[in-house]
């Protein structure tokens, strides 16, 4: 038990530095983002129309239909909103409309703790293996990809996430955790005995 303690809090210090090197020296998340042509009059247009304060917005709003219209009138309306969609502009959004306290401090302790509490999963699914050392560190790394596939890919596929982010962002979690698998696999899992 202590060897996967030791092997998880690793593993989350080298994940979690990792995602800084990712984030804040390689770039390749920020090349993806883009800016408005005229910030100060979206961030009027934000302001005017937020309706219910911080959260997720949709532009074209998704909504259904009164439940007083006719059948004519539903079939228009559900006619209209594709046409808003395809047509655009859409938007997908996390919207703040004020001020608010923004803590590097405390973002980076909760993604340290987010980092260890991943670590610990993993380490105790391969804690149950018994592998070699190369299996292990495909075995965390598969994990990642895991974590990619099922957080990252849905943006893409419902929410119209560029693909090249969707790339980056799964790429990001496979390298991650390979360099996680790289230190979790000397600490935790059996190696495999033949049997006679």
């Amino acid at each position: 038990m202590g060897k996967l303690i030791l092997g998880a809090i690793l593993t989350a210090i080298v994940v979690f530095a990792w995602e800084g090197i990712s984030w804040m020296a390689i770039g390749w998340h920020q090349n993806g983002f883009r800016t408005f042509r005229d910030e100060s009059a979206v961030v009027d247009v934000v302001k005017a129309n937020v309706t219910s304060g911080h959260g997720i917005y949709l532009l074209p709003a998704v909504s259904e239909a009164p439940k007083i219209a006719t059948a004519e009138e539903k079939k228009e309306f559900v006619a209209k909103q594709a046409k808003a969609v395809k047509d655009g502009p859409y938007v997908y959004a996390v919207i703040r409309p004020g001020k608010g306290e923004v803590s590097m401090g405390t973002n980076l302790a909760l993604s340290f703790v987010r980092c260890l509490i991943c670590a610990f999963l993993i380490a105790a699914l391969l804690s149950q293996t018994a592998l070699h050392y190369p299996a292990r560190i495909a075995f965390v790394a598969a994990a990642g990809l895991f974590a990619g596939l099922t957080s990252d890919l849905p943006m893409w596929i419902w929410f119209e996430n560029p693909a090249r982010d969707a790339v980056v962002n799964i790429a990001d979690h496979v390298i991650a955790w390979i360099f996680g698998g790289a230190v979790l696999g000397i600490f935790v899992g059996k190696e495999p005995v033949a049997e006679p």
